[in-house]
This record gives structure tokens, sequence and C-alpha cells, in this order.
């Protein structure tokens, strides 16, 4: 079979999931967390219709369902279907919902707030009428968490995010990403001059943030901070005062380069970012 036959376009995929029977299965096969016989399966999803139910499995088998020794179990692809419905992404749509964080500015030492809507979380400073962040969360991250909970799930997910497409891979599509500084987005704060973006070169997906965000993992400044009692896989990036942008300049032009300092009590470490993303640490 060649590569032309293996493929499924996407009208042919959604096409097949647009059946209560055939979503039945997926589900069923999903909950039994094992592989199923067609008795066991057929038992299991509320169609009497054995002939109609051997119709609307053989539909999913090959994409979504796989057999294997005479039983059925999910595709990576079947997996994939069950992980949107569980997140919301296209079956939800959350009221909009504003708490505030149990985190200040780093600027004013104003509480920090949190509202959701349209799929969307955006932390803000009331007092700077400043956005410190905004990115796209599905409506099931809600689900099972409670206030408290949702301010490190924010957290997490936007790093995580950010990593995943600093490291290449787009979370939207699994595509390639691109990295570049950049010295103008509407993502921008007031004052930055410059940050970095990655986008996918399939689905143009993009991820935006200063240049903080990029460095937040890098060894030096992990170690920077470990040495002055922060462990940042525990602490809230919020409140971390040189994550504001304020430090960062915009070195050259031609070629761009940035650089960052990152404080903590009276020390300094300065890094600086070029073109290629490549990260220097000043001695």
């Amino acid at each position: 079979m060649d590569a032309d036959e293996r493929e499924v376009s996407p009208e042919q995929a959604f096409s097949l999931l647009g059946n209560d029977t055939r979503i039945g299965i997926i589900q069923a096969l999903w909950k039994a967390d094992e592989s199923l016989s067609f008795s066991d399966l057929h038992d299991r999803v509320e169609i009497r219709d054995s002939g109609q139910f051997n119709y609307h499995l053989n539909k999913l088998v090959g994409l979504f369902v796989r057999q294997v020794d005479g039983k059925y179990e999910l595709t990576f692809a079947g997996s994939q279907v069950i992980g949107a419905i569980l997140s919301g992404t296209y079956t939800q749509r959350a009221e909009t919902e504003r708490f505030e964080l149990d985190a200040n500015c780093p600027d004013c030492g104003t509480e920090l707030t949190a509202t959701y809507e349209e799929e969307r979380v955006t932390i803000r400073c009331e007092t700077c009428d400043e956005d410190r962040s905004t990115f796209g969360l599905p409506p099931g991250a809600f689900e099972g968490r409670d206030e408290s909970e949702l301010q490190r799930t924010f957290e997490r997910w936007l790093l995580n995010v950010f990593s995943l497409m600093a490291d290449g891979v787009c979370l939207r599509c699994s595509g390639k990403t691109v990295g570049s500084l950049i010295t103008e987005s509407e993502y921008f704060y007031s004052d930055q001059e410059v940050g970095i973006e990655f986008v996918c070169e399939r689905c143009g997906d993009r991820a935006s943030g200063n240049l903080g965000t990029y460095l937040l993992r890098h060894p030096a400044v992990v170690a920077f901070h470990y040495d002055h009692g922060i462990d940042l896989t525990k602490a809230t990036v919020w409140e971390l005062e040189w994550l504001s942008g304020d430090n960062e300049r915009l070195v050259s032009e031609a070629p761009l380069v940035a650089e960052c300092v990152v404080t903590l009590d009276d020390d300094e470490l300065t890094l600086t970012v070029d073109e290629e993303l490549a990260v220097h640490v000043e001695e």
C-alpha cells in the first residue's frame, strides 16, 4: 500500500465521527481500558441491531479502531478523539469567569486577576492597566479544579506550550516550529522593545513572549535562582519581577541581538540572545 492509499482526507475522517453509535464505540473502548471482543463491545454500546453495529464498527476500523487477535482497541487517532471530547475544545463553551490570583504584580504589588472568556485566559494587573499574559486554554481544564488549582494550571499550561513551541513542536498540529527575535507584536507590554516568537510552518499557529519566558528554563537561569533559594519548578512566575520585560533591551538591530538582565537580591545575571536564538551568558 503506497502513501496515497494510507491517507484519509479531513472530510472523510471527520465524516466517520458524525454518528452517535460510532462515538459510542470509541467511548466504550476507552472506558474499557482493554481490548474487547465483538460481543463484549456490542454489549457496551446501546444499539440492538447487530448488523448495524457491525457496519458502524467496520467504518472505524483502520483509522480510529484496530483489530488485534480478534479483539478491538483504540488507535492513537481514536485516543486523540477521546482527548478532544474530554478537553471540551469542540463540545463546550465555558462561561466567562473572573477571579483574583494568589499572586501580585511585580511592578506595583496589586493582586493579579485572571479572566477566562472565549476559551482564552488573560492575566491582568488592574492598577497598571496592563495584561501580563494571554493564551488559549480548553474548557475541560476547569473541571475538577478549584481556583487555587487553576492558578497553577494556567501557569504550567502557558510555560509548557511555550517550551514545546521553542523545542520545535506545534501543540496544535505537531508541525515544525521556527523561532525568531521580533521587535513588534500586539502582545508586547507597553514599553517592550524586543521579544521572541515561534511560528508553526504547517498550521501557522504562533506563540510569543518576552525574552524571560524563553530564558526561564536555561540552565544558568535555573541555577541562578536555585543559588538564591528559589526553585523555579515551584515558584509563581507571575511574581518574578525580572520577567516583566523591564530589564530587556535591544542591543543590535543588524544583526538582531537582545539582552536580558536577571536580578535577584543584589546579584545580576546577564544573558544575550542572538537572531539564531542562541543564548550567551556573560561572565
